[in-house]
């Protein structure tokens, strides 16, 4: 296992430095020049613009610039806000990360606690009516966006049931706010969850071994907890990579909407502003965010699943 975890964190590495590398690229040629549009009403002043450009560091080299901020990125220095010389990348992300990790983490309790339940009586209930409305709910589902989902959250739970009072504004994990947009991240991979374990479970319950714990009398419960469950997760290991990438990249639109000031919403008010420093930090963040979620979905395997050997 030691060996496995040191191959995997090796490829780290080249892993990062490509994500970098593409990432300072698309900034340093894309569309958007951060110089004009910090200057504002004076951004056609010629001699403002060229001071500015060089006071940022803007106006060397390509390869100078990626390899000085490469340097800097290793000693954990993400740089400074373009539009806000008091403010440090590092610092505007350690604000937002943990709101937004506290909406993940009520997003995968919803996922966990509502999606393998639901899949579990999907697949104990088999071609049953209970089956068929579950299976037609995830593939209906699954076509909704997110931007037609919050809309019809809203109407359902706040206009028509009267559920929640107040969706806008951020006030912490126990607060009634992060209800709604819990629900409508939550709600893609709750489907997709609900789905592999229906399909996990099927395949579990025609093997071997659970027709003779059944065949000795074991009650059901003790069947489907002990046997039936515990190797009908172990693909969904795979999927919860996934589900990470999803939780951050879905949150970005969400955080806008509800006013949740989040890293996702710290994205989009940075690509408005072509606040590179603060787009290249965020994306290495997100990116080694999902790496890590990768390692540590791989590592579960061999906990989970005794067949799984890493040498």
């Amino acid at each position: 296992m030691t060996q496995y975890l040191i191959r995997r964190l090796l490829v780290f590495i080249p892993t990062f430095m490509a994500i970098t590398l593409i990432t300072y690229t698309l900034g340093f040629y894309g569309p958007g020049d951060p110089v004009r549009i910090r200057l504002g009403e004076n951004w056609h002043d010629e001699e403002a613009y060229i001071a500015l450009k060089h006071e940022l560091g803007l106006d060397r080299p390509f390869a100078e610039q990626f390899f000085d901020y490469l340097l800097a990125v290793v000693q954990g220095d993400f740089g400074i806000s373009i539009y806000r010389s008091d403010l440090p990348v590092g610092k505007a992300m350690a604000q937002t990360l943990p709101v937004s990790a506290t909406l993940a983490l009520a997003s995968c309790l919803i996922i966990i606690f509502v999606g393998v339940p639901l899949g579990l009586i999907a697949a104990l209930n088999h071609n049953t009516w209970i089956d068929y409305l579950l299976v037609s709910v995830t593939v209906l589902g699954s076509s909704i966006p997110v931007f037609v989902l919050a809309p019809i959250f809203m109407i359902v739970l706040v206009l028509k049931l009267n559920l929640i009072n107040t969706i806008y504004g951020w006030e912490g994990f126990f607060s009634q706010k992060i209800i709604m947009p819990a629900l409508i991240l939550a709600f893609g991979p709750l489907l997709g969850v609900m789905r592999l374990t229906r399909q996990g479970v099927l395949e579990v319950l025609n093997q071997d071994y659970v027709r003779t714990a059944r065949a000795k009398g074991l009650p059901r419960r003790t069947v489907v907890g002990r046997h039936v469950l515990r190797n009908a997760i172990t693909p969904l290991l795979t999927n919860m990579g996934l589900v990470v990438a999803f939780l951050i990249t879905g949150s970005i639109l969400l955080e806008g909407i509800f006013g949740i000031p989040g890293f996702g919403g710290l994205i989009v008010k940075s690509l408005r502003q072509r606040d590179y420093p603060i787009l290249m930090g965020t994306t290495i963040v997100g990116a080694a965010i999902i790496m890590l979620a990768n390692l540590i979905v791989d590592t579960a395997y061999a906990y989970i699943d005794p067949r799984v050997k890493y040498d």
